[in-house]
Parts: C-alpha cells; sequence; structure tokens
C-alpha cells in the first residue's frame, strides 16, 4: 500500500513558486518560516522532492570511487532506525551526498537501472538508502510502494518543483492540496508554478478538489486544504 500523499506548496496568487523573488513577507523573518512552520504543523516525518529541489541540499559533486567487483545492484536500506526522512529522486544518479541526513532526516534516494555500479557504492559508504524505481525513468507509483513497504510510511508530503509535483499529479499520485497562497502577483515568465506538466495541454486535463478547510494566515497569507476528489485521466 502506498503512502497518503500531501503537496504541501507556498506560492503567489498566480502560482509561481520562487518565493525569494518576493521580498520579506510581513509577520515573517523569511517566507521559509511560513513554509516550515505549517509542513511541521502536519506531523508526518518524511518528505519527496525531484532532483532539482534536493540538490539544493547536496554537496559538492566529488569523484566517485571505483565499486568493488560483482557489486550487488539492489535495495539499500541504510539506517532502518529512522523515524524521519528526507527522499528525492535521481534518475541519472546526480546527486552526491556525503552525509546521510538533511537536518536530522534520513536521505533516501530513489533512482534508476540507469545509474552506475560507483554511484551506488559512493551512496552506501555515505550512509544514505536507495530504491531502485525503473529503468530510465522513475517509475512513481512503484516508488510510493516500496517506500510505504521498506520505511512503513502511512504519509508523505510532497514539496518538489512545478515538474516534479506535476508528474506526480499527473499519475494520480496526490491526494491532497495544502496551499499557502502569498499576497504578491509574480508575472514571472519561465517561472515555475505549482504544478507543471509539460506538453499540450488536453481540453479537459484537471484534477478536481474539494475545499476541506480556509484558513487566514499573518500577512495576508491565505492557507487552503483541498481533498483530491477526481484525478486526471485525460493525459
Amino acid at each position: 500500500m502506498r503512502p497518503y500523499v500531501i503537496c504541501h506548496m507556498c506560492t503567489s496568487i498566480d502560482g509561481k513558486i520562487i518565493g525569494d523573488r518576493w521580498g520579506k513577507i510581513p509577520g515573517y523573518k523569511h517566507e521559509s518560516d511560513l513554509f516550515e512552520n505549517t509542513a511541521a504543523s502536519f506531523g508526518i516525518g518524511a518528505w519527496l522532492v525531484g532532483t532539482t529541489t534536493m540538490d539544493e541540499f547536496d554537496g559538492p559533486k566529488i569523484r566517485l570511487p571505483r565499486a568493488p567487483k560483482n557489486f550487488a545492484r539492489r535495495d539499500h536500506i541504510a539506517n532502518k532506525k529512522a523515524k524521519s526522512f528526507g527522499i528525492g529522486a535521481d534518475a541519472k544518479g546526480v546527486l552526491r551526498f556525503q552525509k546521510n541526513e538533511v537536518g536530522g532526516d534520513h536521505v533516501v534516494l530513489l533512482v534508476t537501472e540507469r545509474v552506475s555500479n560507483d554511484y551506488l557504492a559512493h551512496l552506501q559508504s555515505a550512509g544514505v538508502s536507495y530504491l531502485f524505481c525503473g529503468r530510465k525513468q522513475i517509475d512513481l507509483p512503484t516508488a510510493l510502494r516500496k517506500l510505504g513497504s521498506a520505511f512503513k510510511l502511512r504519509k508523505l508530503m510532497l514539496q518538489g518543483g512545478g515538474t516534479f509535483n506535476g508528474a506526480m499529479l499527473r499519475a494520480g499520485l496526490i491526494d491532497e492540496i495544502s496551499h499557502l497562497t502569498v499576497p504578491v502577483a509574480d508575472g514571472g515568465t519561465g517561472v515555475s508554478t505549482m504544478f507543471d506538466i509539460p506538453g499540450k495541454p488536453p481540453a479537459k486535463a484537471a484534477a478536481k478538489l474539494r475545499l476541506l478547510s480556509r484558513k487566514q494566515m499573518p500577512g495576508g497569507v491565505i492557507w487552503a486544504r483541498y481533498r483530491v476528489i477526481a484525478r486526471i485521466t485525460h493525459l
């Protein structure tokens, strides 16, 4: 069984997610305070992002050591006692984590068969867990099933960029959306939005939502939560 997925995001009123362009939000020292404090209120000990977002927590791009001969290519659980998790997708093996945690959360990477043995050996030496989730691209349903099984996850918080969030939405894997709307009109062309699905949009492709709650926050921020009641079926 896969975990229940809540997509928690903070955007401008036009859906842009690059918050460092907006300046200071009244009532908050930094826009990240608004995001992190509301996310923590869910009490979910696992967050999931795509490669680009996960790279923000990564170290320098070191040269990989050679893997041992006859290296076993299978799922690797480095810390069976971990209670919280920072999960990132890395289909091509480009991340170079040298520590096994981010802010106290155990690092878990979703990889594909295309990654090298040298890369996997490096992750093992760093104490990072990884799960195989596809041949060339991350198979998202498989990834969620494996995460639920390997780490007993019942809930998962999606905090990715627009492309990864869009892929999750397109796959019908988002159960709830938690949306912080900041009173800013961004208007930036080419700036990522909350959900970016590539290609020409079909005539009917909307995931329908039901409002669960709405709360006025300091600084004119609106916090709304929605249940996904009809998933995208026309892509």
